[in-house]
């Protein structure tokens, strides 16, 4: 179910006819993993891994300052609010 939430297919429906399909087993033992990955000519070997990057310059420069002061206390607004009941309001 969590594939199915993730690629938005269940994996256990056949994609042509709808009809369920089973796991008939696992492979985990690496060399018979690489056999079958070279005879259907896909990747058999992972990805190399590349170092690790810093920041791009652009974020090193950023202002970290707060844009407010959270010990003073809100401005009163240049606006007035009408906080009366409209007329039809029935509680």
């Amino acid at each position: 179910m969590l594939l199915a939430r993730i690629y938005e297919v269940l994996p256990l429906l056949c994609p042509a006819c709808g009809g369920p399909m089973r796991i008939l087993s696992f492979l985990t033992d690496p060399p018979v993993v690489t056999v079958i990955l070279l005879h259907l000519e896909l990747p058999h070997a992972p990805p190399p891994i590349s170092p690790a990057r810093g920041p791009r310059e652009g974020d090193l420069l950023l202002d970290q300052t707060p844009a407010f002061d959270p010990t003073e206390a809100e401005p009163i607004p240049d606006f007035v609010f009408d906080q009366s009941l409209p007329d039809e309001f029935d509680p």
